[in-house]
């Protein structure tokens, strides 16, 4: 994290680390009021989500937009549909027809294509920073289908406060241990970048995370990642707001859309088959 000028404020490990953190010191209430279900037959799946769904892709994200640009982040983070499926079918047993695998194929085409038509030459290719995004995507999948298939019968509001206490210790041991959050937070200098990281933990970690956990527990794990579609939109949007370079290497993100619109039908005559 940077201020005006172009400052170094916060490292990405420290925005990630403080993220997860300031998450689970605001719902650690509700670890303490379910504390029998953090400790029952389910915490290695609570564990698991706090892991896959927050800690892990929250230290990867920011480590990939150090060099990767909004608008590439997030349509790559479109990616998490076509995982979800695949998580769900070969890790969770349910069934993948052929147009299902068609949509995966098509998907992961337009990644690559992106990835390449997105840089200015074959040797300014990101390709670490996309592979992390591209982790995180699988990471996300993952924790989408241990909430449906493990979780289901925990509310959402617990499934979140639980799995993100869980993360405390690992946060707090870098943080304190690691960093120098300590030195900068009794510095008035950084007082912008904690308040951003702390909107940024409240908005968009704790409260989008309760709300998601409940889409995932009302619906279907690849239905409930299909609002990934609305980010790629979200991430341009952004991109040109903040003045980031959009190649026309971005059209090929339609193949992606594309890819998961396939997938998600596929997924929803699955469901409906099982409901008759």
């Amino acid at each position: 994290m940077f201020d005006a000028n172009g400052n170094k404020l916060l490292t990405a490990n420290e925005v990630a680390a403080l993220r997860i953190f300031i998450s689970g010191i605001v719902l650690i209430f509700v670890f303490f009021k379910e504390i029998k279900i953090a400790f029952s037959k389910d915490w290695v799946s609570l564990i698991l989500v706090g892991l896959l769904g927050n800690l892990i892709p929250a230290f990867l994200f920011t480590n990939a937009e150090k060099t990767l640009s909004s608008s590439s982040t997030g349509i790559l983070n479109s990616l998490v549909p076509i995982f979800s499926v695949l998580v769900a079918s070969y890790v969770f047993g349910h069934k993948i027809s052929v147009k299902a695998i068609g949509g995966v194929l098509i998907g992961l085409v337009g990644t690559i294509l992106l990835i390449v038509f997105n840089s200015q030459d074959l040797e300014s290719i990101q390709i670490y920073p996309s592979f992390l995004v591209i982790i995180a995507t699988v990471c996300y999948a993952f924790s989408l289908n241990i909430i449906k298939n493990k979780l289901n019968h925990i509310s959402s509001i617990s499934i979140t406060g639980i799995s993100l206490a869980f993360m405390l210790p690992m946060c707090a041991i870098y943080l304190f241990g690691y960093s120098d959050v300590m030195v900068k937070i009794g510095n008035p200098v950084y007082s912008q970048a904690f308040i951003l990281t702390t909107i940024l933990a409240v908005v968009g970690t704790t409260f989008a995370l309760v709300i998601f956990n409940q889409l995932i527990k009302m619906t279907t794990s690849i239905f409930a990642s299909s609002v990934t579609y609305l980010i790629p939109i979200v991430a341009i949007i952004w991109g040109v707001y903040f003045k980031e370079p959009i190649t026309w290497g971005i059209c090929f993100a339609s193949l992606i859309i594309v890819g998961v619109i396939i997938v998600k039908k596929e997924e929803q005559k699955r469901v409906s088959k099982e409901l008759d």
